[in-house]
């Protein structure tokens, strides 16, 4: 198990723009993500969103994860990963206006399965937030 914090993430649009991307996560037709092969779901009772993610990993081999997610629009979100390889893990981020820009500080806690050494689960987890962060990014210039 890690807890990671990050505070380095700035993304080049206001935190409008960034509601806006998390909004289209949810679409299956927005390929954001070149790992995410598919996903279905949608809003609980409770208010939260649980999806089943198909994740292709590095191997290229393709496995399920099952995702909860809590909205505080436009502000924050937290990720749960309920069934997969992150199973236990989980991830809140909150959205820091700052004019023009947005500024991402994200606490979270990482369990990947199979994996004990802290060192590899780290590495895990800054991969998983460098690759997002990246192809967030790109996307967000495609949003108008």
């Amino acid at each position: 198990m890690v807890r990671y914090y990050s505070d380095d993430g700035v993304f080049d649009a206001p935190v409008q723009k960034i509601w806006q991307l998390i909004q289209a996560h949810s679409d299956p037709k927005n390929k954001i993500h070149a790992a995410l092969v598919g996903s279905k779901g949608g809003p609980q009772p409770d208010g939260s969103v649980k999806l089943e993610m198909t994740i292709k990993g590095p191997d290229g081999k393709t496995h399920t994860q099952l995702w909860r997610l809590v909205h505080h629009a436009p502000y924050a979100q937290t990720v749960e990963f309920i069934e997969g390889p992150f199973k236990g893990s989980w991830q809140t981020t909150a959205y820091i206006p700052e004019g023009n820009k947005t500024r991402c500080i994200t606490t979270a806690e990482w369990k990947v399965q199979g994996i004990t050494d802290p060192a590899a689960t780290l590495k895990a987890a800054n991969e998983f937030f460098d690759n997002g962060f990246e192809e967030d990014s790109r996307f967000l210039k495609t949003l108008k």
